[in-house]
Protein backbone atom coordinates (compact mmCIF):
# COMPACT_ATOMS: atom_id res chain seq x y z
CA UNK A 1 0.00 0.00 0.00
CA UNK A 2 1.64 3.28 -1.05
CA UNK A 3 1.95 6.05 1.53
CA UNK A 4 1.77 9.71 0.47
CA UNK A 5 4.81 11.87 1.13
CA UNK A 6 4.73 14.56 3.78
CA UNK A 7 4.67 17.21 1.04
CA UNK A 8 1.67 15.54 -0.64
CA UNK A 9 -0.18 15.30 2.68
CA UNK A 10 0.38 19.02 3.28
CA UNK A 11 -0.76 19.81 -0.26
CA UNK A 12 -3.97 17.79 0.22
CA UNK A 13 -4.59 19.46 3.60
CA UNK A 14 -4.19 22.93 2.09
CA UNK A 15 -6.12 22.16 -1.10
CA UNK A 16 -9.15 20.63 0.64
CA UNK A 17 -9.30 23.37 3.28
CA UNK A 18 -9.00 26.11 0.65
CA UNK A 19 -11.62 24.45 -1.56
CA UNK A 20 -14.02 24.15 1.39
CA UNK A 21 -13.49 27.81 2.32
CA UNK A 22 -14.50 28.87 -1.21
CA UNK A 23 -17.77 26.95 -0.94
CA UNK A 24 -20.41 29.42 0.30
CA UNK A 25 -22.87 26.61 0.94
CA UNK A 26 -21.43 25.84 4.39
CA UNK A 27 -21.29 29.18 6.27
CA UNK A 28 -20.67 27.59 9.68
CA UNK A 29 -17.66 25.62 8.40
CA UNK A 30 -14.51 27.00 10.02
CA UNK A 31 -12.04 24.55 8.46
CA UNK A 32 -11.46 21.01 7.30
CA UNK A 33 -8.84 19.01 9.16
CA UNK A 34 -7.14 15.96 7.69
CA UNK A 35 -5.44 13.49 10.01
CA UNK A 36 -3.22 10.84 8.47
CA UNK A 37 -2.62 7.20 9.22
CA UNK A 38 -0.60 5.27 6.68
CA UNK A 39 -2.18 5.68 3.25
CA UNK A 40 -5.44 7.03 4.72
CA UNK A 41 -6.52 10.61 5.33
CA UNK A 42 -9.53 11.26 7.56
CA UNK A 43 -11.44 14.48 6.83
CA UNK A 44 -13.23 16.22 9.70
CA UNK A 45 -15.21 19.46 9.50
CA UNK A 46 -14.87 22.04 12.29
CA UNK A 47 -18.17 23.84 12.68
CA UNK A 48 -18.33 27.19 14.49
CA UNK A 49 -21.29 27.47 16.82
CA UNK A 50 -22.41 29.39 19.85
CA UNK A 51 -20.43 27.58 22.52
CA UNK A 52 -17.81 24.95 21.70
CA UNK A 53 -17.03 24.19 18.07
CA UNK A 54 -18.38 20.91 16.73
CA UNK A 55 -16.24 18.30 14.99
CA UNK A 56 -18.08 16.40 12.23
CA UNK A 57 -16.33 13.37 10.71
CA UNK A 58 -16.84 13.40 6.95
CA UNK A 59 -14.95 10.72 5.07
CA UNK A 60 -11.77 8.79 4.51
CA UNK A 61 -9.55 9.15 1.47
CA UNK A 62 -7.02 6.50 0.46
CA UNK A 63 -3.83 7.22 -1.43
CA UNK A 64 -3.63 4.81 -4.36
CA UNK A 65 -0.31 6.01 -5.76
CA UNK A 66 -1.73 8.75 -8.01
CA UNK A 67 -1.80 12.31 -6.61
CA UNK A 68 -5.09 13.05 -8.42
CA UNK A 69 -6.98 9.76 -7.89
CA UNK A 70 -7.84 8.70 -4.32
CA UNK A 71 -10.14 6.06 -2.87
CA UNK A 72 -13.24 7.27 -1.00
CA UNK A 73 -15.22 5.99 1.97
CA UNK A 74 -18.06 7.90 3.63
CA UNK A 75 -18.33 8.14 7.41
CA UNK A 76 -21.38 6.47 8.97
CA UNK A 77 -22.29 7.93 12.38
CA UNK A 78 -24.69 5.03 13.01
CA UNK A 79 -21.84 2.51 13.04
CA UNK A 80 -18.88 4.86 13.62
CA UNK A 81 -17.17 3.34 10.57
CA UNK A 82 -16.17 4.27 7.04
CA UNK A 83 -17.84 2.53 4.10
CA UNK A 84 -16.54 2.51 0.53
CA UNK A 85 -18.89 4.61 -1.59
CA UNK A 86 -19.20 6.41 -4.89
CA UNK A 87 -18.34 10.07 -5.20
CA UNK A 88 -20.97 12.51 -6.48
CA UNK A 89 -19.25 12.10 -9.85
CA UNK A 90 -20.42 8.47 -9.94
CA UNK A 91 -16.92 7.01 -9.60
CA UNK A 92 -15.34 5.21 -6.61
CA UNK A 93 -12.14 7.27 -6.87
CA UNK A 94 -11.28 10.89 -7.52
CA UNK A 95 -9.64 14.04 -6.20
CA UNK A 96 -9.76 14.77 -2.45
CA UNK A 97 -11.89 17.86 -3.13
CA UNK A 98 -14.49 15.58 -4.74
CA UNK A 99 -14.42 13.51 -1.55
CA UNK A 100 -15.05 16.63 0.54
CA UNK A 101 -17.89 17.79 -1.73
CA UNK A 102 -19.60 14.39 -1.57
CA UNK A 103 -19.26 13.99 2.19
CA UNK A 104 -20.29 17.60 2.86
CA UNK A 105 -23.56 17.06 0.99
CA UNK A 106 -24.32 14.19 3.36
CA UNK A 107 -22.93 15.43 6.68
CA UNK A 108 -23.20 19.21 6.55
CA UNK A 109 -26.79 19.54 5.32
CA UNK A 110 -27.86 20.81 8.77
CA UNK A 111 -25.29 23.61 8.59
CA UNK A 112 -26.55 25.46 5.50
CA UNK A 113 -27.89 29.00 5.48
Amino acid sequence: MPVPSRALKEEVDDTVDHHAAQERRWPALAEVEVRWRGSFGYLTALIEQDGPDERVPLCRIEYLGDDEDWGFAIYSPATDTYTDALLYTGTPTGHPTDAFDTAALVHLADYTK
